[in-house]
């Protein structure tokens, strides 16, 4: 009997004396203490809203949800209330011209109406800790992804952990304030990231319906099934036919919701949702660029000019989508960052998400080259709003102007970013695919 025999013998002769199974294998040290940093951050992060909701709970439900950079027409947490109070007296609550929310809130939210607040603030704090998750897992699935594709000759492969990423998202001061305030776009979020984790993994139905709900809450995420739909059938042999089957799935999908809400609320729904969004009809202020822009433009040219903002958006799907193709991850990552900047109602929690899915992405940090620039205007911007928003409204001692720069800085900040990150793409992937390139210097005569 040769040595490997006799130790499979005794392997065998262990599994029946144990009950006739083999033992599991545990997973790696390295994968359980990876395991274990997750699970204390994102302990750590509900433990971080508590006390601020313990210590601070007056201040937090009576002055964050009322902020402009928090909460939007479309997002208030004051709004939704007000539909919950005349769905529950049997009233349309499209009816009244203040609830410009999906019915998919009414109803996640109905069985809170009646519960007392606290139960609503831990709704919250779930939804910061399932998109927290959500991200570590894309992180993970990303990474292990980049471990087999080629890689630049001669670089040391870097990822950034998934636990690194969760904490990043729970412990942004944006992320927390838009948790505070209850703002409802963390519901979009959530399914923004549901969405491309499925795309990533190829579940396509999955996906489909995440995007489809992303899109009823919020409209722009439609942009988001160009790339998904490459992300499903990276490896598909008829590629064009399959890519063209799940985009009709989301359209099918987004139209029944749509169709079956308009059967239920009648015409009115369609109106105080999409078309709401759409037509910019509250023109409350924000930190985007439309609000300004209709304020001053004259009724007869405002219809031309809603075209052109809402397609300055949309436009960018599909170029983005091709131009990432082989990489279509990062195309959703870079038309989230879009949506941030130019959508009709944004808040610092569309930011949030964005810089929320930056990590994944670690390894472009070294190509970026102005990172303290666009650092430095979100910052400016974020920072000046609320004094703006101050001095204009509340003292009196300046004007709308005010508010505007802040926002225009802001959106600036997340411009460049974007204009950054996408270079910075563009140029590892020269680096990849002509390495002889990485030391020629560009010089423009």
């Amino acid at each position: 009997m040769t040595a490997t025999s006799k130790k499979n013998g005794d392997a065998l002769v262990d599994a029946l004396r144990s009950g006739g199974t083999a033992k599991k294998t545990s997973p790696p040290p390295t994968v359980q203490a990876e395991s274990a940093r997750l699970a204390y951050v994102l302990a750590l992060g509900c433990v971080v809203r508590i006390c601020i909701l313990v210590m601070f709970g007056n201040l937090v439900h009576d002055y964050l949800p009322g902020r402009v950079e928090l909460s939007t027409p479309v997002t208030s947490f004051k709004r939704l209330s007000e539909g919950l109070h005349l769905s529950a007296h049997n009233i349309s609550p499209y009816n009244g011209g203040v609830f410009h929310q999906s019915p998919l809130l009414l109803l996640a939210f109905k069985g809170l109406y009646y519960l007392p607040e606290a139960f609503c603030d831990a709704v919250y704090i779930a939804m910061d800790v399932m998109i927290a998750l959500g991200l570590a897992k894309l992180a993970g699935a990303r990474a292990a992804r980049a471990a087999q594709q080629v890689g630049v000759p001669g670089e040391t492969r870097f990822a950034c952990r998934p636990s690194v990423v969760a904490a990043l998202y729970l412990f942004n001061p944006l992320v927390v304030a838009t948790s505070l305030a209850k703002s409802t776009i963390v519901f979009s979020h959530a399914a923004i990231i549901g969405a491309l984790y499925f795309g990533l993994q190829g579940l396509t139905n999955w996906a489909v319906v995440c995007t489809a709900i992303a899109t009823h809450l919020s409209l722009y995420p439609a942009m988001l099934i160009a790339p998904i739909s490459l992300m499903t059938h990276a490896a598909d042999v008829h590629r064009g036919r399959a890519i063209t089957a799940t985009v009709l799935k989301f359209i099918a999908l987004v139209l029944l919701l749509h169709t079956l809400f308009v059967a239920i609320y009648g015409a009115e729904y369609f109106s105080a949702t999409v078309d709401f969004t759409v037509r910019v009809s509250d023109l409350q202020p924000n930190v985007g660029l439309f609000w300004y822009f209709f304020i001053e433009i004259f009724d007869e040219f405002r219809a031309f000019f809603i075209v052109v903002f809402q397609l300055t958006a949309l436009a960018f799907a599909v170029p983005v989508a091709y131009r990432f193709r082989h990489e279509p991850l990062f195309g959703g990552v870079l038309l989230v960052g879009i949506m941030s900047a130019l959508k009709s109602y944004p808040a610092w929690g569309d930011l949030a998400l964005f810089l929320g899915l930056l990590p994944i992405y670690e390894d472009l940090l070294k190509y970026t080259q102005y990172m303290f620039l666009s650092a430095n205007l979100l910052l400016y911007g974020v920072g000046l709003a609320p004094v703006f928003w101050h001095l204009w409204i509340e003292q009196g001692s300046g004007n709308a102007n005010f508010f505007y720069a802040a926002t225009l800085v802001y959106v600036f900040g997340q411009i460049t970013l974007l204009f950054d990150v996408g270079s910075a793409m563009l140029r590892r992937e020269l680096d990849i695919h002509q390495p002889e390139t990485r030391t020629r210097t560009v010089v423009q005569e």
